[in-house]
């Protein structure tokens, strides 16, 4: 968990160099955000359970998706478990794959050189193939693909723009989307969700 915090910071940090804004607001941008998520990430566990109980559960069909919960019951189960349920297979597999992504970084920055360097445009992005094999689902691939196709054609045609104003609206569509789920939580407790109106969408009076 310490290390997943220290790479979101890391992450967060990497988008206030690429808007140039100065460290300082963003110390204390973070120091606020922490002081204020210590009351509001309880209560929106609260509510997301409370909506969302089959999350849980881990039961199948849930409408609201939590791979990284998953994740991190897997991780519980396999610690506390006294049969250690994980094959030796798995831990095998882990090994061998975090010595490939460490020798494809090493690749990238010291064989893609000199003639050989545009080839760094096609060394795939390890981070990218390390997120697919977590999520299981395949619509947030399709959002990943969808943004890079708008990304490369913002970038061809307006290089400059894309630099002034591409991150900060990548920024902006994921802090969106965080919003527009707490919304949906909230609808989905007062009884007003989409699934409860979607299912008679079509249905003549007589079947309802």
């Amino acid at each position: 968990m310490g290390a997943s915090q220290a790479t979101d910071l890391t992450q967060d940090f990497r988008v206030g160099l690429l808007l140039d804004t100065p460290p300082i607001q963003q110390w204390a941008a973070q120091a606020i955000g922490t002081a204020a998520a210590v009351f509001v990430a309880p209560a929106m566990f609260v509510l997301f359970m409370r909506a969302y109980p089959c999350v849980i559960a881990m039961s199948d069909g849930c409408a609201f998706s939590a791979p990284s919960v998953a994740a991190w019951r897997a991780v519980a189960v396999a610690v506390t478990d006294p049969s250690f349920p994980i094959p030796p297979s798995s831990a095998a597999f882990s090994l061998a794959f975090a010595l490939f992504g460490a020798a494809m970084v090493l690749v990238k920055h010291f064989c893609w050189r000199g003639p050989r360097e545009w080839l760094r445009d096609w060394h795939p992005n390890m981070m990218c193939v390390a997120l697919a094999f977590v999520l299981p689902q395949t619509f947030y691939g399709t959002a990943m693909t969808m943004g890079a196709i708008v990304t490369w054609v913002w970038q061809r045609r307006d290089a400059p723009g894309f630099e002034v104003m591409g991150y900060a609206i990548a920024a902006g569509l994921i802090a969106g989307e965080g919003i527009g789920g707490v919304i949906n939580a909230v609808l989905q407790v007062v009884g007003l969700s989409g699934d409860r109106f979607g299912t008679n969408i079509g249905c003549p009076i007589a079947c309802q």
